[in-house]
């Protein structure tokens, strides 16, 4: 418990999830729920119900202890391992991983449950966004996973990263010989989000970049401003085998051609992880 919240703080812990904690945030009210046992499942739900999930990497079912601050732990769930669980107040959940010794295992998976029509996006910077249906064409992002963070018992950052296996987020720990253990590493996600980016696969960015109109809320492909188009970026995007995306309003509000040259930008697309495809 201690390294645990030593090594996120407490401040950003929310109470109460063990029970279901309803959170008012930016993007509606969440509910954020923790399991009681380590072969359950975390739940971030949305106010329209729906919710994605995540299963920890769990090798026996370990009762859950929750301190004052709100973290639960399951310890020894798994070999030389304690796993933890957090609902945080921006209206996420947090999993933890607390590798105790050098024979934990440093590969962990986490079982991911989505939304019909839901999938995930490499967002770039070592996280992914979890996007549906923009209505019509195009994937918004309604939700997020953080790039991953590992620390050591002295507070060192230990060299971490995701990979994709189907539905599943596979997370790596690099620890060394120079590791001061115990490891605390950390997936957190959110789920509900309303705005942020939506995502345009080869096929539509292909038709901006030909001058169509693909969504209401984009201005004519055609439309200048300081001498770019966004069909200049689109066809930029076709051209090197990418895709085009956009930072979007609230609610999908239709975008000025300056705001939606501002908020463009390319993307490329790998096996398991883009839209781009």
């Amino acid at each position: 418990m201690a390294a645990v919240q030593r090594a996120t703080g407490t401040s950003g812990i929310a109470t109460g999830a063990n029970a279901g904690a309803i959170m008012k945030t930016d993007r509606g009210l969440v509910t954020v729920t923790t399991p009681a046992s380590a072969e359950g499942q975390l739940s971030v739900a949305a106010s329209d119900g729906s919710a994605v999930t995540m299963a920890l990497p769990a090798a026996v079912d370990a009762a859950g202890t929750t301190s004052a601050a709100g973290t639960t732990v399951y310890p020894n769930a798994a070999a030389n391992t304690d796993l933890a669980t957090q609902a945080t107040v921006s209206g996420g959940a947090r999993a933890l991983v607390t590798l105790k010794n050098a024979d934990a295992p440093t590969t962990q998976r986490f079982d991911l449950g989505l939304p019909e029509g839901a999938s995930l996006v490499a967002d770039g910077a070592g996280g992914y966004d979890i996007v549906t249906s923009a209505g019509g064409a195009g994937a918004v992002a309604r939700g997020h996973i953080d790039a991953p963070w590992a620390k050591d018992a002295n507070g060192k950052t230990v060299p971490t990263s995701y990979s994709l296996d189907g539905n599943t987020l596979v997370q790596t720990i690099k620890t060394s010989s120079d590791t001061a253990f115990p490891v605390v590493a950390d997936p957190h996600y959110t789920w509900g989000i309303i705005s942020g980016t939506v995502y345009f696969n080869k096929s539509e960015t292909k038709v901006i970049a030909l001058g169509g109109s693909v969504v209401s809320w984009l201005p004519h492909p055609a439309a200048e401003v300081g001498g770019r188009t966004l069909a200049g970026v689109a066809g930029y995007a076709v051209a090197t085998d990418q895709c085009i995306k956009f930072k979007v309003s609230p609610g999908l509000a239709p975008l000025s051609p300056a705001l939606a040259l501002s908020g463009s930008g390319i993307y490329g697309g790998s096996a398991g992880d883009g839209y781009c495809r």
